[in-house]
């Protein structure tokens, strides 16, 4: 894959002032170009020329992404300054702490030079899409949907696209959740396929939603429709769930993010409620404060922690109505905590949600749960960098500090009396 843009501009100083006069007939040409190696790499090509040594290149560039902060990245690739100059940077994905971009992502660049002469050229931002160039896409689409596949007729595609629009449907009715943005979808043909467009993905991998880039990559075919269905709802209700709560301030709870994901697939899988029945029968559930921030490594735990979070959601949507569901959310996206959030939509905090659902189950609470009263969403620090994460509780540390302090000086004397106490009787001996 290559896009191409060439760009040849004359600049004069009555059409971009230059730091120091040029004349009529000074200026820069470039010449800049991309190349994919999906998913490992995107090359940016730069070539320019001008009448004075060139001296500064750098290169500019954004994802187009969901986001609650807009950042820019600031790459300046090496060149022997001169009147022509070829260079570029690769941006390896590889290196990336967190996993690769999905098919599809855009990435809005530009360049900036300066000659020696002062002379100055900014390009316009241009658009790459980090296209999965392996495969002969088809594609399909309505008003939310944009759904890409190159294995299986338009049937096949219809009917992954119609259970897209069916999870959009059930999430609208029993959670009052929608989507803010369309999302793309992109089937590969098994889940070999899928695992070989990401970088060091799980040897699990069936399916794996990109919330901030609103896309979902699954590997199905007409083979395994049915669960690649299942795939689908899962993600999609990730995304959906995603846009309705983001906000610099808090996450959700694992339990309601996986919960609705669940909800969306439809009825609990049959492994999944045996799992449920078993962990019931022996009073063994694993508590809503336990799975909120994250679901146990133990396999069969995070097997039982899944089940658990769809009985949860059913609970409060069979108990409650889709208004106080998509209340909660709301409360969510405006950065309240887990209990406060709780508290504000069903009156009680995560272990009395607890002990009301275990209650549905015939089972005893386990403690009783204090009322709570909610706070507002806290103000990010000024020092909280770019996400918005809000500072440690340094200031509480101090304060205890603090006492310890106080109480060694208060009891310093008393301490240094007994201690030559004990140095004149040894002493006497």
């Amino acid at each position: 894959m290559k896009r191409l843009a060439f760009i040849c501009i004359t600049l004069l100083i009555l059409v971009f002032p230059a730091i120091t006069p040029v004349g009529a007939d000074d200026g820069i040409s470039v010449f800049y170009s991309t190349d994919i190696v999906f998913p490992h790499s995107l090359t940016f090509n730069f070539t320019a020329a001008s009448s004075s040594d060139i001296t500064h290149i750098e290169l500019r560039y954004k994802l187009n992404k969901i986001s609650t902060v807009n950042l820019t990245t600031v790459v300046q690739p090496n060149f022997i300054p001169a009147q022509t100059v070829d260079t570029g940077w690769t941006w390896d994905m590889r290196k990336m702490l967190t996993s690769s971009l999905p098919p599809g992502a855009e990435i809005l660049y530009s360049w900036r030079i300066i000659d020696s002469s002062g002379v100055e050229f900014e390009s316009s931002w241009e658009s790459v899409i980090f296209d999965d160039g392996r495969y002969a896409w088809n594609s399909l689409s309505d008003e939310f949907i944009n759904l890409f596949w190159y294995e299986g007729d338009t049937t096949f595609a219809q009917d992954l696209l119609d259970t897209a629009n069916e999870v959009l449907q059930r999430l609208s009715n029993d959670a009052g959740a929608t989507l803010e943005q369309p999302v793309k979808i992109y089937v590969y043909s098994d889940s070999e396929e899928l695992q070989n467009a990401i970088l060091y993905p799980q040897e699990w991998l069936g399916g794996v939603s990109f919330s901030p880039y609103s896309t979902i990559a699954i590997g199905t075919n007409k083979f395994s429709l049915s669960s690649g269905k299942r795939l689908l709802s899962h993600e999609l209700a990730h995304i959906v769930t995603f846009q309705m709560t983001l906000n610099p301030y808090n996450d959700i709870p694992v339990w309601l993010s996986e919960g609705l994901s669940m909800y969306a697939e439809g009825d609990l899988r049959l492994n999944m409620e045996y799992a449920l029945d078993r962990a019931i029968a022996s009073d063994s559930l694993i508590s809503l404060k336990t799975i909120s921030s994250n679901f146990p490594v133990d396999y069969d735990q995070a097997f039982l922690s899944y089940a658990e979070s769809y009985s949860v959601i059913e609970f409060l949507i069979n108990e409650y109505d889709a208004d106080k569901m998509l209340e909660l959310l709301s409360v969510f996206k405006q950065g309240s905590s887990y209990d406060a959030a709780l508290i504000e939509v069903y009156g009680v905090d995560t272990m009395g949600l607890n002990n009301l659902w275990r209650e549905s189950l015939g089972l005893e609470p386990l403690e009783s749960s204090p009322t709570i009263t909610p706070f507002p969403p806290p103000t990010p620090e000024p020092d909280s960098g770019p996400f918005g994460c809000r500072g440690s509780s340094a200031s509480a540390d101090y304060s205890y500090m603090a006492v310890f302090i106080t109480m060694g000086l208060l009891l310093m004397p008393g301490i240094s009396l007994l201690i030559g106490r004990i140095s004149c009787r040894g002493k006497s001996r």
